[in-house]
């Protein structure tokens, strides 16, 4: 047994103020699991103290709360809406057939989606009026799941080659935990087996509950892609930044902008890694987070394009308001604080022979540290 963590790094943001590093830290444990180490790239606009601290404010700083819109928040902003000439000078999109739209205005962002009123502000910062925020949705979590499904095959219900819980504790703060796809668990059919077979057998909503009782956490819905859909997400995009210690097949040891393919190669191989299935689920956390901070750089006004092009190609049971949150949540994290782990487990022989991973207690005791959404 073994245990990695990742967390990203403030030195690494002085030395290079276009990158986000993540350092590893193995917690003294030994074995052959130990995660291939990796740094995301990113530049970090449109933190909340920086933020803060660049532009006046209309009044004392009211608390971050929940991290949600609340009546006081609304009250502060004087409005639930923009108009069409408001969001003029927006950038604007669509996700799923709904009209969604940002505003940037000196420090202040508003996230948008169009009802029959008009632009619905559904989350933001704005410092300007002493709301640093961000208000955007609270304390969530979310499950990230890849189909193994190939050309042809059923999406919704083929093996879930891909398992990150994605946390935010609402007050810019966050991690990312693999779950091995072996992980023996208890089956929404009431039998045991791997976790990965819970969507071949009920799709992503028994998947994501699935997940949820393992790791003991409400879930807030889950986001699915496949294999062309992750591809086209990461040329949408640019590619992703990272740096690997060692190669992954056809992709050399060193620094990257990994295109689509590259980033699926890290992301799925798994024979030829000493650590196996604990060291591609690292490799999945990592390309997401490297993601997350290559959306980071290219700020707010690029999220509702980005929206616009990754739309076909995932699927998910949140509503447009919570995924664009959850998205824009990407300028707010302060990456000194976001962790990345994978859970702990071992492996061994199951029923039948199949190779299985077992959690374990300190699996558990990351579980429940998990819970207000930090690593």
């Amino acid at each position: 047994m073994s245990r990695v963590v990742f967390r990203t790094t403030v030195a690494a943001l002085l030395v290079a103020t276009t990158m986000v590093a993540c350092s590893d830290s193995d917690d003294g444990a030994k074995g052959s699991r130990t995660p291939t180490a990796g740094t995301p790239g990113a530049s970090s606009p449109g933190s909340a103290s920086a933020a803060a601290s660049s532009s006046g404010s209309s009044g004392p700083v009211l608390p971050v709360g929940n991290g949600t819109l609340t009546p006081q928040v609304i009250a502060r902003l004087g409005k639930t809406h923009l108009t069409d000439a408001e969001m003029a000078a927006g950038a604007k999109g669509t996700w799923k057939g709904t009209q969604i739209g940002t505003l940037t205005q000196g420090a202040d962002v508003s996230l948008t989606v169009k009802d029959a009123q008009g632009w619905k502000i559904v989350g933001g910062w704005w410092p300007s009026k002493g709301l640093p925020g961000p208000y955007l949705g609270g304390k969530r979590h979310v499950v990230a799941l890849g189909s193994d499904a190939r050309q042809g095959q059923d999406i919704q219900h083929s093996r879930a080659d891909t398992i990150q819980v994605i946390g935010l504790d609402g007050h810019g703060g966050g991690g990312i935990l693999g779950v091995p796809r072996d992980s023996f668990v208890r089956l929404p059919s009431g039998r045991s087996g791997k976790i990965n077979g819970a969507m071949s057998g009920g799709g992503p909503t028994a998947m994501a509950k699935t997940v949820s009782s393992t790791i003991g956490i409400p879930l807030q819905g889950y986001l699915l892609t496949d294999f062309v859909g992750f591809e086209r997400a990461v040329y949408a995009i640019g590619g992703i930044p990272v740096t690997l210690k060692r190669p992954i097949k056809d992709v050399p040891a060193g620094t990257h902008n990994l295109t689509g393919p590259q980033a699926l190669t890290v992301a799925r191989e798994r024979k030829s890694l000493p650590g196996g299935d604990f060291e591609r689920s690292a490799n999945q956390g990592l390309v997401l987070m490297s993601g997350y901070a290559k959306v980071r750089s290219q700020g707010p006004a690029k999220l509702p394009a980005l929206m616009t092009a990754i739309s076909p190609h995932l699927s998910t049971n949140l509503d447009t308001a919570q995924v664009l949150t959850l998205l824009a949540s990407a300028y707010q994290v302060n990456p000194s604080r976001l962790g990345r782990t994978v859970a702990d487990g071992q492996s061994g022989p199951g029923p039948g022979g199949a190779s299985i991973v077992r959690l374990t207690s300190r699996a558990r005791a990351d579980f429940a540290a998990f819970r207000d959404g930090n690593l």
